[in-house]
Formats: structure tokens, sequence, C-alpha cells
């Protein structure tokens, strides 16, 4: 924003000042309606009189934009272009399959307000691949044959990992729609977790998957390799309803256990499995980087945490967060 030495002429002075911006209280109409917002304007340092910055104005025209949206719940621009990026799809064939007209989409990225109907089917083809799956269904035959190929590889890698045919495959579906940011290795230790204090406070198994003592910790093998395609970066899945799916009982040990665990990061989490039994006895006789596929028993898992929890009561907050202290790792 700043130009020459971060000073811009200033025609009172009529010589390059430095300035200072501030807001200035301003109305527009926004769509039919009167909309307010702290526009940014600049002033000379030296005599208080307004000075131009070149591409202010730019700033002001776009933050408004985005607050009028946001305020009446309009579909973003930026968000359009993750449409574009989620489904591996160009402008032109994204308005076909919608059936939109073929410049729609081209014109909504250059500033143009969708109308209502427009906005929430975009939105709703943004947070959920299902819908965009029956635009697909019903429309691919406008396509080129590149781009419906493009489009069919995006929707199957979501139908993939969105799939919950499978308790745990639900139980870990419900983690990545919770407000946390979960990578796979925090998925892992949060399951493991998720496992452990199902038996202590529900006395069941939520999952009879069992997993392995690797290098990393605790890991189920079968979610492992359905999200190994994320590396190391968040694992970002669709906005699904799994309430029929997860009784509410388990629902609040899942909650629960997000609560407490969810907060710390992968690194943290798999340091504090390592700092207990079921893993450490599992993991036994191997190298600290070498990797070893032997199970922690169900029993194992049980057996430690019913025992934490006779000196700790896991069933509060408090009692959780002294356990997680004793382990000396956070």
């Amino acid at each position: 924003m700043d130009t020459i030495l971060g000073k811009v002429l200033c025609g009172e002075c009529r010589s390059l000042q430095e300035y200072d911006l501030v807001s200035e209280r301003s109305e527009r109409i926004w769509n039919g309606k009167a909309c307010t917002f702290n526009k940014r304007i600049a002033v000379c340092r030296n005599c208080g009189h307004r000075v131009y910055v070149p591409g202010l104005d730019d700033i002001n025209e776009n933050e408004f934009e985005v607050k009028c949206r946001e305020e009446n719940d309009y579909i973003l621009v930026e968000e359009i272009q993750e449409i574009l990026e989620k489904y591996d799809v160009d402008k032109r064939p994204l308005s076909k399959v919608m059936g939109l007209g073929e410049h729609t989409i081209e014109n909504y990225l250059k500033g143009q307000l969708p109308s209502r109907r427009y906005s929430d089917m975009l939105r709703r083809v943004l947070h959920c691949y299902l819908y965009m799956k029956d635009y697909y269904d019903n429309n691919k035959d406008k396509l080129n044959k590149h781009a419906a190929e493009r489009m069919k590889t995006k929707l199957e890698f979501y139908d993939q990992i969105n799939s919950h045919d499978s308790t745990i495959e639900a139980v870990a579906l419900y983690i990545l729609n919770s407000k946390y940011e979960i990578t796979n290795m925090s998925l892992q230790k949060l399951l493991y977790y998720i496992e452990a204090f199902a038996q202590v406070l529900l006395g069941k198994s939520i999952y009879d998957n069992r997993c392995e003592a690797w290098a990393y910790g605790p890991v189920y093998p079968c979610i492992y390799e359905k999200y190994k395609s994320f590396g190391k970066s968040q694992i970002i899945v669709d906005e699904i309803d799994l309430t029929d799916c997860l009784d509410e009982n388990v629902r609040k040990v899942i909650d629960y256990v997000l609560g407490n665990f969810a907060i710390y990061n992968g690194v943290t989490l798999k340091d504090l499995s390592h700092s207990e039994s079921p893993w450490k006895n599992a993991h036994a006789g191997y190298g600290a980087k070498e990797h070893c596929t032997e199970q922690i028993s169900h029993d194992a898992i049980t057996e430690y945490f019913s025992a934490v929890n006779n000196k700790f009561d896991l069933s509060t907050d408090e009692g959780v967060k002294q356990y997680i202290s004793s382990l000396g790792v956070v």
C-alpha cells in the first residue's frame, strides 16, 4: 500500500509526506440494502489532510463486498474458487455441470453477485460433495471427456474419504467434522483414546478394530490407509450428519475425549501414548523408529485405563487434566 519510501504526494503540503490510515464510518447501498462499514482513508501525517494512496480504494471495495456478503450469507468469490479447486474443474465446465449459463461462474469470479438461490446452490456443493455428485450424474454428458474424467476422479476420492461403512469409520468422520484441526497422526491417537474412554465410561467397546504399536504411537491401519494421501496436513472431509450412525452416549464420549485431547497436536498425542503401558509393552523389543505392527490388545487398553480411572476419575475434566499432567509430557 505504501509508495516511495512509504510516502505519497500531499496536495496541501505539495511534497511527499508520510501518512496514517484511519477509519471512517461509511454507508452504501448493497443489493438494495443500506450497509455501513469502516472505510480506511489515508491522511497526511504532517498536515492532516486526506491523501491518495494507490490501491487503497480497491482494498476498501473488496473489504466492503466481503463484509456485505458475509453479513447477508452470500457465497464469497474465494469460496467459488475453492469449488473449482475442490472438484478440479474449470469455470465453464462448472457452469455446465450445475445447469447454469456457460459464463455464469466466470462472471461470479469477476465479482457479480449470484442470486440467493444460486449462492445457496454453490455453498451446498462446496460443503458437501454429494450435491455435486447429483449435478454430475445428471449433467456429465454436457462436459467434454477430459473435464468429465477429472471430476469423476475427484468425486470418487470424496466417496472414499467420506465413506463410513463401519463404526470406526463413522467415529473417524465424526472427529474430522469437529471444530479441531486433525491430521492423520492426531486422528489415530484420538481413536485410541476414544476406545479407552468408551470402555471406562460406558463399559463397552465402540469398535473391534485393533490398533498397532507403530513407531509414532497407536495406529489403526485401515483408517491410516484411508487418509494417508493427506500426509502431515489437516484432513478435510465434507459436512456429514452422523447422528444416525452413532448413538448419543457414544457421541458424548467422543466429544469428551476431543475436548480434553484434541487440543494437542499429533506429536504431543504421540508423546502421551508413548508414556502409557499399552503402547510401551506392545512396542517392547523394537527400536525407537523401527516399524512395528504388534497389536495393542483391547484387554491391555482396558486394564491400563481402568487403573488410571480408579486413581484420577476420568469422568471429570479435572481428573483427565491431572492424568495428562502426571505423564510429564505437557
